[in-house]
């Protein structure tokens, strides 16, 4: 009871303004999917006043039941309320703030909701959808999506592209019974949290206006990171629906939001300034002394068509060749120009050996200077960059111009229609308007066609693909089986996807079977860049070689670079096992008991990502061995005291941690993976340090 009193004295605390919008816009109603965890019977707690089928009920809970293709609802004082074959919707009654609903989310957590619930029977599985009003539901996207504790003008732009993204899909009415997900299948959506009040403020600012394209809504794709390159949905996904709004080039916000990208500057007048490894290198592919000038550097997508395709431009990352020319002189004092290629991973090899990123590229920043770039990305990279956001405001731009940045063929207008525009100046570089063509010739095709048909099945010489077998189950059984399912993280079927090789050896080979030839060995731990699929077989680009051939997709499994927490677990088997990969082949590193707490980041096959919250380690376990609750808590990266702020106390908190003299708080651990890898340790103390004294924003 104590509790429901809290609820309702916050609730009535709220501003509840917000119904100054024109008549469109308060009538547009976004139908979203909550997660139910497949259950057959839901429960739903009432605060205030609500009618089913005419039947107006106040507090209590309400419980949906489906049986024999029937959905019956019932309320906990006033009895059955309605039965129907089709749905049963829970309707508000009247307006005030302090009516809502809460619903135990199995996804989510225990979460409070305006609007109405929808019953539905989806061909006898029960399904609840929130009907709630464009207003509200952005409060809860963008309290899913950011932290509060974030600042004001990127909540700004976030509420901004969760509109998109939603009325996008409203307008499309794609599904006959919902318009969006709870999850990331759509957009994080938490219903109404309350103390979120620079959110819900945010959002109540802008929520009015809309970026649209040629008349259209702009469906506002974005992702956390882009690595240094935004790519636009066509180059994502193939389509070409309002891919003018968007803009594809050099992102530098998102490559200054993280340590782990390398940029190696090119100064062509005065080459003597760039990466001495990578002079170094230069040198030796040129067979020179001294190198007078870079005359001209161009990254190539596609070796086998160098100027590019509609689709795939030819500056595309990750690039797979670079075409120099220098101005060199010999040791008898001649000069002369020379032009040659190398792959980004020849270059990575000899200047930047520590590079982590997948989103490799060559730019051209300035007349004669460049960019060699080595970005670590996370999502899909179209649209919106979550990190190079967050930098754009911290050096002072507003929300309008982070959209005009990354939307810049799209109009912001307000809901008047009156045009809202930016006057930020985004020439970073000379390609974004250019068409750069390769100097040097296109590597040549390979001399020979294997004269073996190629097959999709290579059992029949495994051990020529592997020297393991595929990867074998725990010896241990688990004492309990978890209460709770994630969606796992998929491994498409086309391209866009990280794997690591899980078998001790594995062939990458120039075709899709056994039939073709060997272009080198990969040792477990690898991480290849899946392209592409052919039937059992991956197109993958290994980073290291840079090269690009076929591996057996049996003896892989699915990786993220830059995981994001997503659940909170616990251990249910004493003794089980912590490995450095997914699967009983890699090394072990650590154990777990029944009880010990973890946040867990990623599935990958039957194995799970997780930090250790006693610990901070992170490492793969068997999914079996964790029971899975809520999700993890959103947190201001850095903050590992809980200040509000990112501070130099918080760095000596992690060292201390590590030395086991002070402990962190499950929360806060998450805060003190700075570099969000899901392991904390000393960079991560490091990093904090840097971005205090300005080296690092």
């Amino acid at each position: 009871m104590k509790r429901l009193l809290c609820l309702l004295l916050c609730l009535c605390m709220l501003p509840v303004s917000i119904r100054s919008a024109s008549a469109t816009e308060e009538e547009t109603i976004v139908r979203v999917l909550l997660s139910t965890n497949g259950a057959d019977t839901l429960t739903v707690q009432l605060v205030g006043k609500y009618a089913v089928g005419g039947k107006k009920i106040s507090g209590g809970t309400v419980t949906a039941a489906i049986d024999n293709g029937k959905i019956t609802v019932s309320h906990s004082s006033a009895g059955v309320l309605q039965t129907s074959s089709a749905s049963v919707r829970l309707t508000r009654v009247g307006t005030s703030a302090a009516t809502v609903l809460q619903f135990n989310n199995p996804r989510h957590g225990k979460l409070t909701y305006y609007g109405d619930f929808v019953f539905y029977n989806d061909n006898g599985t029960l399904r609840l959808i929130n009907y709630v009003d464009m207003h509200h539901y952005l409060y809860g996207a963008v309290s899913g999506e950011m932290s509060d504790s974030s600042d004001p003008e990127l909540l700004k732009t976030e509420a901004i592209c969760a509109k998109g993204f939603a009325l996008a899909e409203v307008e499309a009415r794609k599904s006959k019974y919902f318009d969006v997900y709870d999850t990331t299948s759509s957009q994080l959506y938490y219903g109404y949290v309350a103390g979120d009040r620079n959110t819900i403020a945010a959002v109540d600012a802008v929520w009015t206006q809309t970026l649209r394209y040629r008349g259209k809504t702009v469906k506002t794709y974005y992702s956390t990171a882009n690595g240094g390159q935004a790519i636009t949905p066509r180059i994502r996904w193939g389509g070409t629906g309002n891919d003018g709004a968007y803009w594809f080039g050099y992102d530098p916000f998102d490559l200054l939001g993280s340590t782990k990208n390398v940029v190696l500057t090119v100064d062509g007048a005065e080459p003597e300034k760039m990466n001495s490894k990578l002079y170094s290198f230069l040198l030796g592919k040129a067979g020179a002394a001294e190198i007078v000038s870079v005359d001209a550097l161009v990254g190539i997508y596609d070796p086998n068509k160098p100027s590019g395709t509609a689709r795939y431009p030819s500056t595309l990352a990750p690039q797979k060749r670079y075409d120099w020319t220098l101005t060199v002189k010999d040791g008898d004092g001649t000069q002369r120009q020379v032009s040659f290629s190398c792959t980004p991973g020849e270059v990575r090899t000899a200047a930047a050996s520590g590079a982590a990123g997948a989103v490799c590229f060559a730019v051209r920043t300035a007349e004669r200077e460049w960019r060699l770039v080595w970005g670590v990305s996370s999502g899909h990279r179209a649209g919106l960059s979550h990190r190079g956001a967050a930098q754009m405001v911290k050096k002072g731009y507003s929300y309008v111009d982070v959209l005009k940045f990354y939307y810049r063929g799209a109009t912001l207008f307000d809901a008047d229609g009156n045009a809202i525009e930016s006057t930020a100046d985004f020439d970073f570089t000379y390609e974004d308007g250019d068409d750069p063509q390769p100097i040097a010739t296109p590597t040549a095709a390979p001399s020979a066609t294997p004269t073996a048909k190629p097959t999709a099945d290579p059992t029949a010489t495994p051990t020529a693909d592997s020297t393991a077998t595929p990867t074998a189950k725990p010896t241990a059984a688990p004492t309990a089986a978890p209460t709770a399912k994630p969606t796992a993280t998929p491994a498409p079927a086309s391209s866009g996807y990280d794997v690591i090789v899980t078998s001790a050896t594995l062939r990458l080979r120039k075709g899709p079977s056994t039939s073709y030839a060997t272009i080198r060995t990969l040792k477990r731990g690898t991480i290849l860049a899946v392209t592409g699929k052919s039937g059992s077989w991956l197109k993958a680009f290994d980073e290291e070689s840079g090269k690009t051939g076929y591996v057996y997709g049996d003896y892989v499994s699915y990786f993220e670079r830059a995981p994001k927490p997503r659940w909170e677990g616990v251990c249910n088997a004493d003794r089980s096992n912590l490995r450095r990969g997914p699967s009983t082949d890699f090394d072990k590193c650590g154990v777990l008991n029944k009880g010990d707490k973890v946040y867990v980041y990623y599935q990958s096959g039957n194995w799970y990502f997780i930090m250790d919250r006693a610990t901070g380690q992170g490492a793969f376990i068997y999914k079996n061995y964790i029971t899975l609750g809520a999700d993890a808590p959103a947190v201001l990266r850095g903050d590992v005291n809980g200040s509000g702020d990112v501070t130099a106390a918080d760095a000596s908190l992690i060292l201390r941690f590590l030395v086991k003299r002070d402990p962190i708080t499950d929360r806060n651990l998450l805060a003190a993976d700075y570099y969000g890898d899901g392991t904390v340790d000393a960079s991560d103390a490091a990093g904090i340090l840097r971005h205090v004294v300005g080296l690092e924003s």
